[in-house]
């Protein structure tokens, strides 16, 4: 089937690439998909490497950041959800290792995500379905926006005595002692480190961590923040997430001292 034609099949059934010459030789764009769904991923390089890029794909968001790491590219198609993982909770950190586009191919349709993406370092969205006609087509638009991917500043750590374990998700204090984080304590730690010093409303904060929408009477937001703010120390815990009045709360940064 051919891609130009209007009838173009969406994303999410497999669809079989013209005949002729592939892309991906000398020079060509360099586009890392990261997508889970093996079915969708394969399409996905097969319409880029068909229209003359140069496409390969990964499908977890470490494999992703080894890719980046190892080889710079152009542009990172980044499907917002891998497995379990909200890929927009970690999109700084890919932000902060690539100068490359970065455009999310999402099924969601709350304008909620799509603002903060693009806040947090997204360049685009993409949603499902999208037409192989559509897809190149955006693709070739943001590529054209800007030159060749100049290499990623380094990134250098906020404080060098606190890591961040995103993998095991944990957060390590000095000598390497893990703070006792819940699952959800850690999701808003790291929404808010998303955006340091710049806060971020209760609305946010109750529809990305509990899914759902914030109401003047619910205090779940506020009781998160209070717990871990206690983890680390009642005076320290109260420095690192401050209150903003009338605005939500910030994230300020891990003190130097343990």
């Amino acid at each position: 089937m051919d891609l130009n034609e209007d009838s173009a099949p969406s994303l999410g059934s497999m669809i079989q690439a013209p005949d002729g010459g592939r892309g991906g030789g000398a020079g060509a764009p360099r586009i890392l998909v990261v997508e889970d769904d093996d079915a969708i991923g394969e399409e996905l390089v097969s319409i880029l490497t068909t229209y003359g890029m140069s496409a390969t794909r990964v499908a977890g968001w470490d494999a992703a950041m080894a890719a980046i790491a190892a080889e710079p590219v152009d542009l990172v198609i980044l499907d917002q959800w891998l497995g379990r993982l909200d890929a927009l909770t970690l999109l700084p950190r890919m932000r902060a290792a690539t100068a490359a586009h970065i455009v999310i191919l999402t099924g969601n349709r709350a304008e909620t995500d799509r603002i903060v993406g693009l806040e947090v370092g997204a360049d685009d969205f993409l949603q499902k379905p999208i037409s192989g006609r559509e897809l190149v087509a955006r693709v070739r638009a943001r590529l054209r926006r800007h030159g060749p991917t100049p290499p990623p500043a380094p990134e250098v750590p906020a404080a060098t005595r606190w890591h961040v374990a995103e993998g095991a998700r944990r957060i390590l204090g000095p000598g390497g002692k893990a703070v006792p984080l819940t699952g959800t304590e850690f999701d808003l730690l790291m929404l808010l480190m998303q955006t340091p010093g710049e806060p971020v409303d209760r609305d946010v904060l109750s529809l990305r961590i509990l899914q759902r929408p914030y109401r003047p009477e619910d205090r779940a937001i506020d009781n998160l923040v209070h717990n871990i703010r206690l983890k680390f120390g009642a005076r320290r815990g109260a420095a690192i997430i401050t209150t903003v009045r009338n605005k939500g709360y910030a994230f300020t940064g891990f003190p130097l001292a343990g």
